[in-house]
């Protein structure tokens, strides 16, 4: 083999590895989860410490969802949609400035599983789901007993509002939130399950986020969030 053969070889072997190194970056990189309903029209997305199953859910405006929440995680978690992320004054993110349901009321199994905070008001709780306030036992003035504590009267069915804004551990309460955050949220403790299904709307078009705001943002913070784009079909 002359020398200007060698020359030429060496020059495709150079030009080869440089372009497996290229294709070898690129499949890397791309390592999102993209989620689209099944053929039940279900996107299951199970939650952990501090992450969701899937990067990015692909949506069209007037199918039929339902998103299946599983906690396999240790702590409690939860799941927000909307957009422009919001802080609070001492500077952690609690909430999403426009809800993803905001025109939409979605189905919640169990109803006990979601909440509307930014529907709350003197007249009760919309839990979301039934179209109800919050079970049968609330006053039937929409109050709760506060107590001098700033605890629910035990056994009354209502808040019980720990000092750091969170409700009792083991009695099926919901995370007001020291850090409360406004919006849409459903709420599941280690090994629980929730099912949210929606028609999705016409007027949700464009890109959301999806994210949990648990430990005063510190959820969110460690990577606990997602993307969701509705796009006509």
């Amino acid at each position: 083999m002359t020398d200007r053969s060698k020359k030429i070889r060496r020059r495709r072997l150079v030009a080869l590895t440089a372009f497996a190194g290229v294709v070898a970056s690129g499949c890397g990189a791309d390592t999102q989860v993209v989620a689209r309903p099944d053929a039940n029209g279900e996107i299951v997305i199970n939650m952990d410490e501090f992450s969701y199953s899937i990067d990015l859910i692909e949506l069209h405006p007037g199918e039929e969802v339902t998103f299946v929440l599983v906690n396999q995680g240790t702590n409690e978690h939860e799941f927000m949609i909307g957009r422009n992320l919001q802080h609070t004054s001492e500077g952690y993110p609690n909430a999403f400035e426009h809800d993803f349901f905001e025109t939409t009321t979605p189905m919640v199994d169990p109803p006990s599983a979601g909440m509307n905070m930014g529907a709350m008001d003197m007249g009760g709780m919309d839990m979301g789901g039934d179209g109800h306030d919050a079970g049968g036992d609330m006053p039937a003035d929409g109050s709760m007993d506060m107590a001098p504590d700033g605890h629910t009267g035990e056994g009354d069915g209502g808040m019980d509002m720990a000092p750091d804004g969170h409700t009792g551990e083991g009695d099926g309460g919901m995370d007001m939130g020291g850090d409360s955050h406004s919006g849409f949220m459903v709420q599941r403790k280690p090994g629980e399950v929730a099912r949210i299904t929606l028609t999705v709307p016409d007027d949700v078009l464009g890109e959301w986020q999806i994210g949990c705001f648990r430990g005063r943002g510190s959820h969110w913070d460690a990577g606990m969030r997602a993307r969701l784009i509705v796009t006509e079909a």
